[in-house]
This record gives structure tokens, C-alpha cells and sequence, in this order.
């Protein structure tokens, strides 16, 4: 499958204040801000995959149900977080 077009977003504050709430709910680690953007501008870009190597921090299923049930209380739209062998 070959990539079309790609859309690019810029950081807004919505997506920083996002990633800082996930940071809040302890779903990522301070030190950890880079992968919490990452997956707050791809869910406030209403994006329906991120797709990612990461396995440590974004590829797991753990994290990947805290982001959601964070995202689903404060109305956001949830989001699979998935590697590229699964597509």
C-alpha cells in the first residue's frame, strides 16, 4: 500500500494541554512529553490510527486503554495504537 498525500498538522495548545493530562493521569512520564504529544495532536487531529514502532511506550495495550478511557471522560474520540505488522 503506498502513501498518497500526507496531511501535516501544527502543535496547538489543545494538544499540549492534552498531553499534559495524560502526563497528569500518570499514562506517560514527564520524561515521556514527546510520545504524549504524539498521541494527543493524532487524537485531536481526529485521527483513527497512530501507527508506531514504539513498543516500549506507544504499542501497548496497557497504555493504549488508559489513553482511551482518559480521552473517552473528557469527550474525546479513542484512538488504536498499533504496530505496522498489524495493518
Amino acid at each position: 500500500m503506498a502513501i498518497k498525500s500526507l496531511e501535516r498538522f501544527s502543535v496547538t495548545k489543545e494538544m499540549k494541554d492534552l498531553a499534559h493530562q495524560y502526563i497528569d493521569a500518570e499514562v506517560f512520564t514527564p520524561t515521556m512529553f514527546n510520545d504524549s504529544l504524539h498521541v494527543a495532536a493524532a487524537v485531536l487531529s481526529r485521527q483513527d490510527i497512530l501507527l508506531s514502532w514504539n513498543f516500549k511506550h506507544l504499542v501497548n495495550r496497557r497504555r493504549r486503554a488508559m489513553i482511551n478511557q482518559l480521552n473517552i471522560s473528557k469527550g474525546f474520540p479513542t484512538i488504536e495504537i498499533v504496530a505496522p505488522p498489524e495493518i
